[in-house]
């Protein structure tokens, strides 16, 4: 997996996770929920990813429930960082160059989309070779540690 430097620090095995529990521990109200359910989600995504555990023993427990309903009550998603997405130079050339400039919420927007998309297709499609689970999760992964990123800056 290609991971900028921008990101690499995060893809330490526990660094992003010690990243979003400081996040969290500094968070209040929905904003705390948000990223209780982001960090949960992010756990179970880096069992797959660094674990080797089944996707298919994890995807029930993923959420969306947190996200979904903040989106419901016109959550402002850039109140968690209100500055556009750094334009990294190390994403140049990269899957996450795209991101530079744009708004905090289309990341997580993008985020959350992406682990529904898995949570409704891969129990009916597991095993249909045209989707790549483990590039799927490394997608999700590499934006979550951009989204920490970005906070932190």
């Amino acid at each position: 997996m290609d991971i900028p430097t921008a990101i690499k620090a995060l893809s330490a095995s526990g660094s992003a996770l010690q990243s979003i529990s400081a996040w969290w521990n500094k968070s209040k109200g929905d904003t705390r929920a948000l990223i209780g359910e982001l960090k949960d989600n992010l756990s179970y995504l880096d069992m797959v990813a660094d674990d080797g555990v089944d996707l298919g023993e994890v995807v029930e427990k993923m959420a969306v429930i947190e996200f979904k309903r903040l989106s419901k009550e016109g959550f402002n998603f850039n109140k968690l960082k209100k500055s556009k997405i750094t334009k990294y130079p190390s994403l140049d050339g990269t899957d996450l160059s795209s991101w530079g400039g744009k708004e905090t919420a289309d990341l997580i927007e993008s985020i959350y989309e992406k682990i529904n998309d898995i949570k409704i297709r891969f129990p009916h499609v597991s095993n249909n070779g045209k989707y790549l689970w483990g590039v799927r999760v490394n997608n999700i992964r590499k934006r979550i540690w951009l989204l920490l990123r970005h906070v932190s800056s």
